[in-house]
């Protein structure tokens, strides 16, 4: 019995102390991975002088190439309307005719006051005539009569000068009684009827009528700050319109603002838009494309190749084996490149794939 109990002790010591013996080594062994250091491997690639160019993408708006309100200019009574709100018109069409009796009777007696003030000046140059004939025979006039003739003889002018210009006014207002189209153009508005009072001492709730040129439209389009010198006029473009999805129009740039709005720090550009067919409407929205020609002096660096801290951003420039930390400023980007701005130049080896534990200063080795 005692020799039983001697071999299950020794049996339990043996193996107590194997298993002691592999746990001293498995401690050994993670201690001694613990004590491997990382080493990152790091890729190098080149700075570049090519263009970093993408497809933009921006949202335009319809606007009609020529668009006037059409207010009264001259106070009086609607006597007809001529279209409707939905009426093409061309140019010089009569569109309204309005009716002053009073200004019909002013220029009645602006007539009638121009022809008199002729008459009189008719007159006081025949009498002038004559007594400068008669002033050739000595004595016969004396010479503060030709004087007074001659003098009378300018005011008369001046009068018939200041009624035919009364006269010329009152007919100009007259032809304000009837208002004719400016351009060809569709009536989008109408806010008066015949028998409605209009001038420039009515409180008029909008314009009487309102004309669109709808045939050739505007696509106005706000070009972001960062893109804008890139942008040319007759540059091509191509845009889609919400209300027409799957087809595409193109044009070109036909005209720039040459200014950045402070408001949205872009810049305002035009792209005429042929629409002979009055397919598209004036404020329909539009998805422009383009393509950007990139940054004028811009370097190109890969995207990966940008080391970002809480303020700055930096490229690893690598010299003589040692990493250098050069600050620099981004510009527009591409799927794979990067334009920046800084103390970089052609040519420069740089990492691209830094990390931020890299430190400025360390030894690296390019291959």
């Amino acid at each position: 019995m005692k020799n039983i109990l001697f071999s299950g002790l020794s049996v339990a010591l043996s193996l107590a102390f194997f298993s002691s013996c592999s746990s001293s080594e498995s401690a050994e062994n993670a201690s001694k991975n613990k004590k491997k250091k990382f080493t990152p491997t790091y890729q190098f690639g080149t700075v570049s002088s090519q263009k970093v160019g993408q497809e933009i993408q921006l949202p335009g708006e319809f606007q009609p190439f020529q668009e006037v309100s059409i207010y009264p200019k001259a106070d009086g009574f609607v006597e007809k309307v001529l279209v409707d709100r939905g009426s093409n018109v061309r140019k010089g069409q009569v569109l309204m005719v309005l009716e002053a009796p009073e200004t019909e009777e002013q220029l009645v007696a602006a007539r009638s006051n121009y022809l008199k003030a002729q008459a009189m000046l008719v007159g006081s140059k025949e009498h002038y005539r004559r007594l400068v004939s008669g002033s050739k025979i000595s004595g016969s006039v004396s010479a503060l009569d030709l004087e007074s003739a001659k003098a009378r003889m300018m005011a008369d002018s001046a009068a018939a000068m200041g009624e035919q210009a009364n006269f010329g006014a009152l007919t100009k207002i007259k032809s304000y009684l009837v208002v004719r189209a400016p351009f060809d153009g569709v009536i989008t508005e109408r806010n008066v009827h015949p028998g409605a009072l209009v001038g420039s001492g009515v409180r008029l709730s909008g314009p009487m009528l309102m004309l669109q040129q709808q045939n050739r439209l505007r696509l106005v389009v706000d070009i972001p700050e960062t893109y804008s010198l890139g942008v040319k006029n007759g540059k091509e473009v191509t845009f889609e319109v919400n209300a027409m999805p799957g087809k595409k129009f193109h044009g070109k740039i036909s005209r720039r603002s040459g200014n950045m709005s402070e408001k949205f720090r872009s810049e305002t550009v035009e792209i005429d838009v042929d629409n002979a067919g009055k397919i598209l409407k004036p404020g329909m929205f539009a998805e422009i494309s383009m393509a950007s020609d990139g940054t004028a002096g811009a370097l190109a660096v890969p995207g990966s190749a940008i080391l970002t801290s809480t303020e700055r951003q930096y490229v690893v420039r690598v010299q003589n084996g040692v990493a250098e930390y050069v600050e620099v400023k981004t510009g527009q980007q591409s799927d794979t490149l990067t334009e920046v701005f800084g103390n970089l130049h052609v040519g420069d080896k740089i990492v691209t794939n830094p990390r931020n534990d890299l430190k400025n200063g360390a030894k690296l080795a390019v291959k």
